[in-house]
């Protein structure tokens, strides 16, 4: 039996994984892949909507049974494009999965060859989890999944050699298990680097302003146009403006539009960097959750604010004689180098 625990932190989950994208952040970010879904296979898992049996209109033959955990019959469902096209057309208001409304609606334009859908009731333990679907089947996982997974989510796309376009938790970018996608050039920020809201389940809207929207972001591994493009950089480095930490070697830039255009060395910048990030301008050397040196091997305790590994610099005016900075990216510039003498 759960203890009273665990019971909370299941709720807490439940909490962070039952929100909806709404259909503007959508159509915002997806046109921009058009030319990439042409003649794929889309699959949405992790969706699930009681509405599907009511307004989504399924091919013949398009219930999958694989090995089930839960003595359940797993599926993916594949959708009748047209007929739900049809369907749409008079009860659109009643579709709440997004995702699904969005590619209908586009799949002749887009080109689409195939939309398929899948989700998983965990109250109920029906329908099939991520883990367990067959993605040889299809091209493309587009959705916003269970931020509580995120990290074995993200694993199982690169496990199966999927393209993905998802929605996540910005700070993902740190976790130690997505990182390292990021650190080798595998995945990287989408077009948004914001949501404009979300949807409750029981109706209500999170807004724009929510730190829950404001904190979350697309990733995938399909191509951006603008991860080619270049940085204007215009500030000049000076040992007064860029302080290094005590911690790591590095120098601390407060905001990536004041990255110094003359700078060769190591650079801490913030994770909102990703957004600029232009691979063939910037190295990634790592994070600060791996490079940073304890503190406890360079200060007193009560010197510093405790909280795992960051990096710190010097602040005599500040609470604490360190100050810790919350999570950071650290790059060097590839066209800027040391001179000769």
């Amino acid at each position: 039996m759960p203890t009273r625990i665990e019971r909370i932190q299941k709720s807490k989950r439940n909490a962070e994984d039952e929100f909806y994208t709404i259909y503007a952040d959508i159509a915002a970010e997806l046109p921009n892949y058009r030319a990439q879904l042409k003649g794929k296979r889309v699959l949405c898992p992790c969706d699930w909507d009681e509405s599907f049996e009511q307004q989504i209109v399924y091919s013949d033959g398009s219930e999958v049974r694989s090995p089930d955990l839960f003595n359940n019959l797993n599926f993916v469902k594949d959708i009748n494009i047209d007929e739900t096209r049809k369907s749409f057309e008079k009860k659109i208001d009643l579709i709440k999965c997004n995702f699904i409304k969005f590619l209908v609606s586009h799949a002749d334009a887009y080109k689409i060859k195939s939309i398929s859908v899948s989700g998983f009731n965990p109250a109920m333990q029906k329908g099939i989890r991520f883990q367990d679907i067959d993605y040889s089947n299809y091209d493309v996982v587009i959705t916003n999944p269970p931020f509580s997974q995120f990290r074995e989510f993200i694993d199982t796309m690169f496990k199966n050699k999927m393209q993905f376009l998802v929605i996540g938790p910005q700070n993902a970018i740190t976790y130690k298990e997505c990182f390292k996608y990021i650190y080798e050039n595998k995945m990287w920020i989408g077009y948004h680097f914001h949501m404009t809201g979300f949807d409750r389940p029981d109706g209500t809207h999170i807004p724009k302003n929510d730190n829950k929207v404001r904190s979350c972001c697309w990733f995938t591994n399909m191509e951006v146009s603008l991860r080619h493009d270049e940085m204007i950089l215009t500030e000049e480095y000076s040992p007064e403006r860029y302080p290094k930490y005590v911690n790591y070697d590095a120098i601390h830039v407060k905001e990536t539009n004041l990255i110094p255009y003359d700078y060769p060395d190591e650079m801490s910048v913030p994770i909102t960097f990703l957004q600029k990030y232009n691979p063939e301008q910037f190295e990634i050397l790592g994070c600060s959750g791996t490079l940073a040196k304890p503190m406890r091997e360079i200060a007193e305790k009560g010197e510093y604010q405790q909280g795992g590994a960051a990096f710190y610099r010097l602040c005599p005016d500040g609470k604490y004689k360190y100050h810790r900075e919350f999570p950071r990216i650290v790059v060097k510039n590839k066209k800027v180098r040391h001179d000769e003498d």
